[in-house]
């Protein structure tokens, strides 16, 4: 498969999974929230058959489609314009693979306070810094990565809405489980804290450069 066709590919991989990100929330999200409300098992009462499996694969597959659709499509960008493709994919596949960690325990009051204190200095810097002069493939690799951040960090934002039945308001009244929104919540601040630190380095890296090639 030639180099271009294995971008299209990726697009097209990459468009649908976004687009199942979409429907599964009418194809996967009521199904999953009746399962919670049921206690974890199927409508027979089971705690495993054919339903429960056939659910569990829409679900699982709704909830990565998002995170896969945009890795799809970064990683053709990066292919497409000559970036570090290997480590951004690499890094992606990282925090996938630990973003799937269905459960974290409640971290406190120091978690949020101290990520959101870091998150609004690395958001200052990233607006106040002056991006340094010249550009580079590592630059713009990080500017990359940190636009991915951000689209996982608004798919978690979406992610809350969506656990406060924000689709499905006739289910308002039935609770949902603290520790999903705990879970979420943390998931949240950590991708907007690698987000901005992306964001900031992609402005300064360039400046490290330079100066390590005068001091060569």
């Amino acid at each position: 498969m030639t180099h271009v066709k294995s971008n299209r590919l990726l697009i097209v991989i990459g468009i649908t999974f976004l687009a199942y990100a979409i429907a599964g929330n009418y194809v996967a999200l009521p199904g999953y929230l009746r399962f919670l409300e049921r206690g974890g098992t199927s409508e027979a009462g089971r705690d495993f058959d054919m339903a429960v499996a056939i659910g569990a694969a829409k679900t699982i597959l709704w909830m990565l489609s998002f995170q896969i659709g945009v890795f799809c499509l970064a990683v053709a960008h990066a292919r497409r314009n000559g970036l570090a493709t290997r480590p951004l994919a690499i890094g992606l596949l990282v925090w996938i693979a630990l973003w799937t960690w269905p459960s974290l325990p409640a971290p406190g009051a120091w978690f949020y306070i101290g990520f959101g204190s870091i998150v609004m200095t690395l958001l200052a810097l990233a607006i106040l810094m002056p991006a340094a002069p010249g550009d580079n493939r590592a630059r713009r690799t990080l500017f990359v990565a940190s636009i991915v951040f951000f689209a996982f960090a608004t798919w978690e934002v979406c992610g809350l809405g969506s656990t406060g039945r924000m689709l499905h308001p006739e289910q308002g009244a039935t609770p949902m489980a603290h520790n999903i929104l705990v879970t979420q919540s943390s998931k949240l601040m950590i991708e907007f804290l690698i987000a901005w630190a992306l964001l900031l380095a992609s402005k300064a890296l360039p400046g490290w450069d330079a100066r390590s090639r005068r001091s060569a």
